[in-house]
């Protein structure tokens, strides 16, 4: 795999998303290493955007701090609908998402609900849960964390997890490293040598799914954007390829090129010629 290394890379916009009183001003101010977002036990303290600039490990972020999102239901304030509207419109225009998680609390349906909402927009996300040092035994729970994304969230593959004390400045500059290797991670050129010894390998190792008992095969794969990668992969069918064979080969690639917690596109193309192998 070949990561291009342009000025492009060096600089990166994300924001802070999640429910009200997860911490996400207190990680905004430590990361600036200045009080500019309120902090407090007030509910829902933030009420609008605050943006602004760092500099480490010779890159450039650009940081968004944002108010609190709540499930639609449980909103019957325009100004708090106003706000939602905005934060979900900024996550479209940053390359990584910060979806914060109060460790306390652990993970709740709407940290999942916001979590879809980025990967759908295919941004690379971060479940970062705060307050780690609020936590008894933070080895089992981050042990637990994790067996739990795995075995019950269809998305953990496009994940990444760490474990954090916004406070108390733990494992801070950890993440903002990994933000760094995943978004020259998404920018990765794959060679049709290398793509080929995957189709290769698959042909050799797996078990493909089956449709009306005929298996559904990838017949040739190719690149054709970065960013978010993007690869044309054509079948052996003349239908369109079934979610069970799209699931199993973004599973395979992501497994041999050893790709997790970026977005990857595919353009799966039926073949005019199903039988041909």
């Amino acid at each position: 795999m070949k990561i291009p290394m342009s000025s492009i890379l060096n600089k990166i916009n994300f924001c802070i998303i999640g429910k009200p009183n997860s911490g996400k001003s207190t990680l905004f101010n430590c990361l600036l290493e200045d009080s500019i977002s309120p902090v407090g036990d007030e509910y829902g303290l933030t009420k609008k955007l605050f943006k602004d600039k760092f500099t480490l490990y010779s890159y450039d972020f650009t940081i968004f701090d944002t108010p609190g999102l709540r499930r639609k239901s449980k909103i019957n304030d325009l100004d708090e609908k106003n706000r939602n509207k905005e934060v979900i419109t900024l996550v479209d225009k940053v390359d990584v998402v910060i979806l914060l998680i109060d460790s306390v609390e652990s993970i709740t349906k709407q940290d999942f609900r916001l979590a879809d909402l980025a990967i759908t927009k295919k941004k690379i996300i971060f479940f970062l849960f705060n307050k780690i040092d609020l936590i008894d035994e933070g080895k089992k729970f981050k042990t637990k964390i994790e067996k739990y994304l795995s075995n019950n969230y269809s998305q953990y593959q496009m994940i990444n997890t760490d474990f954090i004390s916004a406070k108390k400045n733990i494992r801070i500059k950890n993440f903002i490293k990994q933000i760094i290797n995943k978004n020259k991670l998404v920018h990765v050129e794959i060679t049709k040598t290398n793509l080929n010894k995957f189709l290769n390998y698959l042909n050799k190792q797996s078990k493909y799914p089956k449709i009306k008992k005929r298996e559904i095969k990838p017949k040739y794969i190719v690149q054709i954007k970065t960013g978010t990668p993007l690869f044309k992969v054509f079948i052996n069918s003349k239908n369109k390829a079934p979610l069970i064979f799209q699931r199993f080969f973004d599973n395979a690639f992501r497994d041999f090129f050893k790709i997790k917690g970026v977005p990857i596109s595919y353009q799966f193309i039926s073949s005019s010629n199903p039988y041909s192998d």
